[in-house]
């Protein structure tokens, strides 16, 4: 999720900056339904999501499961990404490599199989005249996977060329081991890949993690586009009803641990420093969920900021900054990045602090309060360009356990939300006193800093 966060926030700053109309103009409130797909259990526990949508001759249909790195044992990390890599290119029984891609690419479709983090996606887009041949190899595919010896090897080489390729760019060095920093290297959402342990990767423990994954009872299905509802649910019934198997063989994930305040520090060659400042964050469905969503965008989640306003506008020591406040499973990360000169690492740092203590001393002004409010009130729509985006996302509602009205009700409750409230959050969520300080840069520029940070080594 980490590659969509520049996309995050410069929607945030698009919307920011017409969420405040010239003088004299009005707008009225915006109004925005989700389209909402049928629900339907098949009696062996596959949930389908169908939405009919006759606006262009196409069909998308998306498959999720629960599992991605996060389920990976410690002694194999890099299972998920070798697994969804040799699944996708491995063929099935019945159909070579070669033949399932030219099956796809006869229909002009793209498949594409993808990890998570915590979920599994499987997504099909092709014509909609193509859909039943679509269905029937994806079926196929979801129930008979190959993962051939040659898919295998092809796959362990490219994770392993990335895991030797990963410590060449440094914001990604930075957005990584600060997770193991926060979380602990030996949490699944701190820990990496080695070559070891994509090395001792087997075609034997891939198509255990399939038969583990991959259960009646860990799946959902969502068919979004242009067919008819009652003959896509009789060929689903027909390639899936049939299918027997239990709920998934998955591991209890532990809590990871509060950590203190800390500074780190990875050499790292470079003409500035990335600096990631934060900790711990919140799970997913945490009732404060609108107001910690004000809080971010006044804070660093959108171009007219504190954090923007400090560090770039008023002082010029950093082109972009911004703050994340993400759940996940089990918790989530609140960050801050930024990237700045070496020689005004510890002043940035300074000003961050101060920020994030600020939150917690004293509510926003009505001003930033409305703008907040309205921005993410006008910015909603963009979360979802697509129906089936749209329905994608109610979908992971269900997974995720949250409340199937979760973002018909979000823009209300936006709008209720008050400067007490955000304060309040603020004081539950948001703690100055843990904060954990990365910084990726030029030891011999940042020797004081360095010196009084703890070493770490990038992994």
């Amino acid at each position: 999720m980490r590659r969509f966060l520049p996309i995050a926030i410069l929607l945030c700053w698009m919307a920011a900056a017409v969420a405040v109309p010239p003088t004299g103009i009005e707008y009225p409130p915006l109004q925005y339904t989700l389209p909402k797909p049928e629900r339907i259990v098949l009696p062996n526990g596959i949930v389908l999501y169908l939405l009919e949508d006759h606006d262009l001759p196409l069909v998308d249909v998306e498959v999720r499961l629960r599992g991605g790195r996060l389920y990976e044992p410690a002694d194999r990390a890099g299972l998920s990404a070798v697994f969804v890599r040799a699944w996708r290119n491995g063929g099935t029984l019945t159909r070579s490599p070669d033949a399932l891609n030219t099956a796809i690419e006869d229909m002009a479709a793209i498949l594409d199989i993808s990890d998570d983090g915590d979920t599994l996606g499987i997504s099909l887009s092709l014509l909609a005249r193509d859909w039943r041949r679509g269905l029937e190899l994806l079926a196929d595919l979801l129930r008979n996977p190959a993962f051939r010896e040659e898919q295998v090897r092809l796959a362990k080489g490219q994770v392993t060329e990335q895991i030797r390729r990963r410590n060449d760019e440094i914001a990604g060095i930075a957005s990584r081991e600060f997770a193991g920093f926060v979380y602990g290297t030996n949490h699944p959402l701190g820990r990496v890949p080695t070559l070891q342990t994509v090395q001792s990767i087997t075609r034997q423990h891939l198509l255990d993690w399939h038969r583990r994954l991959v259960t009646p009872r860990n799946i959902w299905i969502a068919v979004t586009g242009d067919f008819d509802r009652r003959a896509v649910l009789e060929e689903l019934r027909r390639l899936f009803g049939g299918w027997k198997g239990g709920s998934p063989a998955l591991p209890v994930i532990p809590a990871p641990k509060e950590q203190p305040a800390a500074t780190g520090f990875i050499a790292k060659q470079a003409d500035q420093a990335h600096l990631r400042i934060g900790h711990l964050g919140v799970a997913y469905g945490v009732p404060e969920r609108a107001a910690l969503d004000v809080l971010n965008y006044i804070l660093g989640g959108s171009f007219t900021s504190r954090l923007t306003h400090e560090i770039r506008d008023k002082r010029g020591l950093a082109y972009a900054v911004w703050s994340s406040i993400a759940p996940a499973n089990p918790r989530g990360l609140f960050s801050i990045g930024c990237q700045t000169k070496s020689e005004s690492a510890e002043e940035v740092i300074q000003l961050i602090r101060e920020q994030v203590r600020r939150l917690t001393e004293e509510p926003p002004s009505e001003e930033e309060l409305q703008q907040a409010k309205e921005s993410l009130v006008n910015s909603f729509v963009f979360r979802f360009p697509t129906a089936s985006d749209a329905v994608s996302a109610q979908m992971l509602l269900e997974i995720h356990g949250l409340p199937r009205d979760t973002y018909d009700t979000y823009i209300a409750r936006v709008q209720v939300v008050t400067a007490q409230d955000v304060l309040a959050a603020a004081r539950k969520y948001i703690h100055p006193d843990r904060l954990r300080v990365l910084v990726v840069g030029d030891g011999k520029k940042l020797a004081r800093l360095a010196g009084q940070a703890q070493r770490l080594q990038a992994r």
